[in-house]
């Protein structure tokens, strides 16, 4: 039973991590950090033998795009909490970077977030590709730390008494037998 729990937790992690090695836009920080602007750089492989027209990157609520570091052979647009490259062509079998700021909204809840972006080709052709990123929470002020530091004292002392209880018990449970 618990093999098979074990090789079904590896499977699922697979499978869930697969599409994003096997992705051809990949993201560097994957982090943002909540109420940051970070600046995002998306290594683009063009994998079709035509060439590449555009790329188009759509963000989801709670986190606003911006335009980073443009580059000469692109023209850029933002639209719609959309950023979106035009021109190049970025030739078959090719690959790139393009900038992206993101900024993260304060009530954004801290986890996953996917980014969608799409690969742009002539005649209205285009190839989607989600990518994810993570969005942890800033840095904690003097107060939430008070706040975690009594709660971590409360259950260390929670703790310590369970503890000094259950040997309490078991000194009475020797004793008797």
């Amino acid at each position: 039973m618990r093999l098979t729990l074990v090789i079904g937790v590896c499977v699922v992690s697979f499978f869930t991590s697969a599409g994003s090695v096997l992705a051809h836009i990949g993201v560097t920080p994957g982090l943002l950090v909540v109420g940051d602007t970070q600046t995002l750089v998306l290594t683009v492989h063009n994998d079709l033998d035509r060439p590449m027209t555009g790329l188009s990157v759509a963000a989801p609520g709670g986190v606003r795009i911006g335009l980073g570091d443009v580059g000469q052979k692109w023209e850029a647009i933002v639209e719609n909490e959309t950023a979106t490259w035009m021109g190049g062509p970025l030739a078959a079998n090719t690959g790139t970077t393009f900038e992206v700021e993101l900024a993260v909204e304060d009530a954004t809840l801290v986890g996953p977030v996917q980014l969608q972006a799409e690969q742009l080709y002539p005649r209205g052709g285009s190839l989607p590709w989600p990518i994810s990123v993570t969005v942890i929470p800033a840095r904690a002020d003097s107060s939430q730390r008070l706040t975690w530091a009594i709660v971590g004292a409360l259950a260390l002392f929670a703790t310590v008494g369970i503890g000094l209880l259950a040997l309490r018990r078991r000194g009475r449970i020797l004793q008797e037998g």
